[in-house]
Formats: C-alpha cells, structure tokens, sequence
C-alpha cells in the first residue's frame, strides 16, 4: 500500500455557507503547500486520487469540486470524465484562448457544465473565454487596479465573481462591496490536507492496456479481459463510472460492461490520466495478488456448478471486488460498496448472503484456509466434482505465476 494526497480548500457564499471545494495537489506528508512542476501531471493526481481511490461522497459533502485544468486538459475531454452534477471546470490562468479551447469550452457550456476562471485578470485577448465563464476568480493577492477592472467588467457581464486569497476582516468587507458572491482563503479556512492508502495498479498490466488502447484495431474484449486481471484498475474503473455518471443508476455486473458504458473516447483519456501519474510499482501486492486469485477460482468454479456458468463474468467481477472488502465489518463494506456501480448480485455475494454468489465467494474463502467440512457441505449442496474443483484450484495457482515474475 502507498499514500496519497491531495488537499480540500472550502469556499463559502455571503453567508458563510459552503457552496463548494476547491481540490488541490499535494504530493508530501506534512506539506500543504502546491509542489508541482506539471499542470497535467497534477491535475491527473488530484483526479485519481480525490476521486478514484475512495468514494468521493466522503469529503465532498454534497457539495461541488473545483478542479484545475490545463489547456492541454481542456482540448482532451478530460473534464468530461467527471459529472457536471459534480465539477466545476476551472481554467489556470496559464491557458491560452485558442480555437480549441474556445471551441471545447463551449461543448462544456452546452453540455451543462460550470466554466470558472482561476486568478484572473480581464483583458481583450481572453475576452472569448470570459464570455463563456460562469464564474471568475479575482486573485485578492493581485494587482489591486486590475482585479478592480475586471471586478466592473464582471458587474457589466453578469459573471458571478469569487474573490480568493482573502486572508482579512477589511478584504471581506472590501470583497462584499466589489460585488463578489463567493469566497475563499486563510481567513475562513485553510486548505486541509487528505490523506488515503491505496494501491497502484500493475505497470505492467497498464503498459499492456496502453498498447491496445492505442493499437490500429482496439478490441473491448480484450481490453476488458488484461484489466480484468488488476483489481485495482478494475476498481477505478468502476469509480470513473461512478464519477461520470453520478446517480443514474447504471449497475455494472461485468469489466467489458464497463468499457462499452465508459466509451471508448473517454477509455482512451482515463488510460492518459493513469499514465500522468507515473505508476511507481513494477509487480502488484499480495493483496492485489489474492483478489486476482480469488476472480479466477469464483469463474472456474462457475464451469463445475451446475447453473453457474452463465454467471462466469459477475462471479469472476466479485472476486476481484474482494480487494475493496479486507477484514471490513459489514458496516464498513456497505460505506464502501455504496458508491460502486456493482449489481446486488456481486454486493450480496461479498457480504456472504445465502444464494449462489455468497455460497461461492464463502466457498473460495474456506478453500484458501483448508476449512474442508464447509468445503465438503459446499460440495454437497451443489453435488460438484471435488476433484475438479481440485484440478481447477491447481490451473489457477499456474495461472497467478505470470503475475510473480519481476
């Protein structure tokens, strides 16, 4: 397991209320403080790590996050793979107003998202840009004739204004009389610093995504089966679902389900993200090991019982989803599993619920501890070959070998 980070700056309306939160890069223990030297790479750490580690829900509140993006972000579709029900699209004040990035912005504002301006400063060159913006950030540590420009360009266009940097009672009071509708800053609260445990996805499963993403004639299917064998891009994967499509309701009992949901645009632009983030481990934990384990043993044992099989994909999706459960109490798995667009077929299965998938989720389980009278009464039930489950347990231990090699 690593840690990650990444920091949350509220921001409050005129009556001290939280309207939203900022999300920002942090890379350090100990260090609130922006340490980046990559627009991109941070913003894909802030992405992952905010949102496709742990259920966002946690420290969102309800409420709506601001994240930074660059022009390079902005002409991918990245934003796109966060719900407009729950980001707001903040420009850096580094991005040019090209066709581009006019054009994408516009396909943003039509698709209903929130454009905002980060520190900005009105002049004829970003005049395209201001006319798409919702909302823009008047930098309090700025020049003061400029924001005060821009504050009156503002009142004349009816863009909401969001003063930032406001450390004092009088920049307060001097934000409230300029017009602004929103702010943050030292004054209210500082950015807190969130840390989370996670594991990386296996580099070279990624690499061997990344190639057939990018290959002349990408297949889902194959695509579908190489993420199949990393829990943990198979998790993230379920979460950018969940990030994308917010509350719709879209369960998900397969990898290549995913896939087709996700589309193939956006595959390619998750794909990216992973990349930005530089992947640091070469071989997955034991844990990561244990859940791939544990996919392959729930599909093979679906060949055996009788009714199983043509539940080989969902079952072999429960077992990889046994990553996110551990040693969890129940409380704490249904926090967990919430937020992940799994069908109630996987949900009841991890939770041991009586039924085919918790029967065989509970039989893989006591077959890693030897417990042979629940295995027998397993058997029984299902009237199974125990020798075939025997030869199948063995072709399962053959195949995890590949994932061992350094």
């Amino acid at each position: 397991m690593e840690q990650v980070y990444f920091a949350r700056q509220p921001i409050f309306d005129l009556n001290n209320k939280t309207y939203g939160y900022e999300l920002l890069y942090r890379s350090q223990p100990g260090i609130n403080a922006y340490t980046g030297d990559n627009g991109d790479v941070s913003t894909a750490d802030v992405i992952n790590n905010a949102f496709l580690v742990d259920n966002f829900t946690s420290f969102l509140d309800g409420k709506k996050a601001f994240v930074n993006f660059t022009g390079n972000l902005i002409k991918r579709g990245v934003p796109t793979m966060i719900s407009k029900d729950i980001l707001v699209v903040e420009l850096l004040e580094s991005v040019l107003a090209d066709t581009d990035v006019i054009r994408r912005c516009a396909e943003l504002k039509d698709m209903g998202y929130t454009i905002a301006l980060d520190d900005y400063e009105y002049s004829p060159s970003t005049d395209a840009l201001f006319r798409l913006a919702d909302i823009v950030k008047l930098d309090f540590r700025g020049p003061r004739d400029a924001m005060e420009k821009t504050a009156e360009m503002c009142l004349r266009k009816n863009k909401i204004m969001l003063a930032e940097k406001v450390e004092t009672p009088l920049e307060v009071e001097y934000a409230k009389n300029m017009g602004c509708s929103y702010m943050q800053g030292f004054y209210f609260a500082r950015p807190l610093l969130i840390t989370q445990k996670t594991n990386s996805p296996m580099a070279k499963t990624f690499l061997h995504v990344l190639g057939l993403v990018y290959s002349p004639e990408p297949d889902y299917e194959e695509i579908a089966a190489v993420i199949s064998t990393d829990a943990v891009l198979a998790i993230r994967l379920l979460r950018l679902i969940n990030i994308m499509y917010a509350n719709t309701g879209n369960k998900i009992s397969t990898i290549h389900q995913a896939l087709v949901l996700l589309g193939f645009d956006k595959l390619k632009e998750w794909i990216y993200l992973v990349g930005l983030q530089r992947l640091q481990k070469d071989t997955p934990d034991e844990l990561i090991k244990l859940a791939l384990f544990r996919a392959k043993f729930c599909e093979s044992i679906s060949k055996i019982v009788p009714g199983a099989y043509p539940h080989r994909k969902e079952l072999y999706l429960m077992g990889l989803m046994s990553i996110v459960v551990g040693t969890a109490n129940r409380v704490e798995v249904e926090g967990i599993l919430k937020d992940l667009p799994v069908t109630d077929n996987i949900k009841d299965g991890l939770f041991g619920e009586e039924g085919l998938y918790g029967d065989i989720f509970r039989f893989v389980k006591d077959y890693e501890r030897a417990d042979w009278e629940k295995v027998d009464a397993f058997v029984d039930k299902y009237k199974a070959d125990s020798q075939l489950i025997a030869s199948e347990y063995v072709h399962c231990l053959k195949f995890m070998q590949q994932f061992y090699i350094k």
